[in-house]
């Protein structure tokens, strides 16, 4: 139970602890495929350029060390990564309202997930922007998305092929009715309040007689004190199931999770779900990091 101590605490907190979107460091993982690049424009859209930093970011592995032949290759793939984001440096360019953005590269040793969480804690990053190829046989955000998510320090933005920005209108919040600590929801609310879009916080009554916790309510309704908000249910075992189609329901332009969800989310990563998903190939997906698997502030 909370107590109103804690709602009056959690209230304080979602004022003061909010940061603005501008100066954001924002960093995107490129393999300079056209998804990366339609990532890119979103995150454009999405966030603008204005006193924003952009991170492009491309990892590299090494051969195993001790065999000379290797080494020379590994000094080779370095160069050819080198030239391949200067290429996709022009691209990134040419999209629009890139032209004047600050834009920093960077060619990093390592596989994906351990090199880009690294450069997320050394440089600040405050979110980090992913393309994927979407469901097309394979699972809907597929597994460089899903290690991302698991892994990062910072809150991850998915962005599916086929997604294109066009405003943020209606935000899907997926709901495993637990209470949301306002640092945890930092990025979601100050990206609402730009926007001024709406949040349905959705939650799934995975069993019969089972409803919705009073005092929960009462804990996202002073997190989420200053956005328009609502909140809607629905039932059915699968979870990721009834979150695409409450998705599609509300047309949301947005789904946002937290990492402690990932668990009754994990049908979104499989491609066993994914044909049935409405929100498949075009909803981006938040990722925002639970408190306590990340203590970072943004």
């Amino acid at each position: 139970m909370l107590s109103a101590a804690r709602l009056n605490v959690l209230y304080l907190s979602s004022i003061k602890e909010i940061p603005s979107t501008a100066m954001m460091t924002i960093l995107l993982p490129t393999d300079f495929s056209e998804r990366s690049l339609n990532a890119c424009a979103y995150a454009l859209g999405l966030f603008g350029t204005a006193g924003n930093t952009f991170l492009l970011v491309h990892t590299y592995q090494d051969p195993l060390p001790g065999y000379e032949m290797l080494v020379e290759m590994s000094s080779a793939g370095y160069t050819e990564a080198v030239e391949d984001m200067a290429d996709f440096v022009k691209r990134f360019r040419a999209l629009p309202f890139a032209v004047d953005a600050v834009l920093v590269t960077e060619v990093v040793k390592g596989t994906m997930t351990t090199a880009v969480a690294g450069v997320c804690r050394s440089k600040g990053v405050n979110v980090l922007v992913m393309g994927t190829q979407g469901a097309s046989g394979l699972a809907l955000f597929g597994s460089n998305a899903a290690a991302m998510a698991a892994s990062s320090p910072v809150p991850v933005l998915i962005v599916p092929k086929d997604a294109r920005y066009q405003g943020l209108r209606r935000i899907l919040l997926a709901d495993d009715h637990a209470p949301m600590e306002p640092s945890e929801m930092h990025l979601l609310l100050e990206m609402a309040r730009r926007t001024k879009a709406h949040i349905a916080v959705a939650h799934v009554l995975r069993s019969a007689g089972q409803v919705a916790d009073p005092q929960v309510i009462a804990a996202h309704e002073v997190v989420l004190t200053d956005v328009e908000h609502s909140f809607i249910e629905a039932a059915g075992d699968d979870v990721a199931l009834a979150l695409s189609n409450l998705a599609e329901r509300v047309g949301a332009d947005l789904v946002a999770v937290l990492h402690r969800h990932m668990g009754f989310l994990g049908g979104l990563f499989h491609a066993s779900v994914a044909r049935e998903l409405a929100m498949h190939g075009r909803i981006p997906m938040l990722v925002l990091q639970h408190q306590a698997t990340n203590s970072r502030r943004l």
